[in-house]
């Protein structure tokens, strides 16, 4: 009786109904994106993007202003600024300059201490970054709700639209060029949803969060599916269902949403890595015994 009250809670009180929505909206995006960013091996560069998202907002809260609640001018700027750390870390990557391991380390390291050094003067104390490390769904306006939507809606136009040219750039990048695949548009691209998800996702479950939604789903695809559409699929069953889990659970134990969702798709990963590994090794035995019987 009581699970029954706190279910329908989400329908009774706007706030939480907004931050179900939210939830579910981010974890489409992240769902849709997560598997090319595990194939094409952009998981540390997702991470650094998450982390120098934390100087992107700073100064799209703080700059123009906007000191507690955020702004249609301030993510504009905040997502300007996460795409300058993009657009240097693939300057210092061209040639033989840097690794782009240390690239991103360099650019993310740079950016996540200015966004904690503005906070820390803005604030004249750390105690209000917790929200930024963390997340906030609960606190998610309708402002938000409408980006997470229209970011929703770019990620799936982004995949049907290009969904042949990624699959041939996700599995072998030098075929894809040779076919006629504009292999440098789709990596820029990608990239610039990558920066957008995180900078929308970090008032959701935080900056510390964000790139386990942006990696665990697309694991899950990749350790279970056969093909990239059924990658994807699972990739984006495991974020929805994890969202919704997550903010159940959390709504239900009174404990914070953003680490539950992370806990729950990371225990999707751990079954589906499992399960794989029980597929291995029972295929593993037959090809043996039947060599043995051979």
């Amino acid at each position: 009786m009581n699970a029954i009250f706190h279910l329908n809670s989400f329908l009774e009180y706007g706030f939480l109904a907004r931050a179900m929505l939210a939830g579910l909206l981010m974890s489409l995006t992240c769902g849709l994106l997560s598997p090319f960013v595990v194939l094409r091996r952009l998981s540390f560069s997702a991470d650094g993007l998450a982390h120098a998202s934390l100087g992107g907002l700073a100064v799209g809260l703080f700059a123009l202003g906007a000191s507690q609640v955020p702004t249609l001018s301030s993510y504009l700027v905040s997502f300007v600024f996460t795409c300058g750390v993009a657009v240097a870390i693939a300057w210092l990557s061209i040639g033989n300059r840097l690794q782009s391991d240390t690239a991103v380390g360099a650019c993310y390291v740079a950016a996540f201490a200015f966004g904690v050094l503005l906070l820390s003067w803005h604030n004249h104390s750390t105690g209000h970054l917790e929200h930024f490390f963390f997340g906030s769904i609960l606190a998610v306006n309708p402002l938000e709700c409408w980006l997470l939507a229209g970011l929703a809606v770019a990620a799936t136009l982004f995949c049907f639209i290009g969904w042949r040219g990624l699959g041939q750039w996700t599995f072998d990048e030098e075929l894809a060029q040779a076919s006629g695949v504009r292999v440098t548009a789709l990596r820029y691209l990608l990239m610039l949803m990558i920066a957008a998800t995180v900078i929308l996702s970090t008032k959701v479950v935080g900056v510390l969060l964000v790139t386990a939604l942006l990696i665990l789903p697309g694991a899950v695809g990749t350790l279970s599916g056969r093909s990239l559409s059924h990658i994807v699929l699972l990739s984006l069953l495991a974020a929805m269902s994890s969202a919704a889990i997550g903010m159940i659970v959390s709504n239900l134990a009174d404990v914070p949403p953003g680490p539950v969702i992370v806990l729950v798709v990371f225990g999707c990963f751990l079954a589906a890595f499992f399960l794989r590994r029980h597929r291995d090794l029972r295929r593993s035995r037959l090809h043996r015994q039947n060599s043995h019987d051979l």
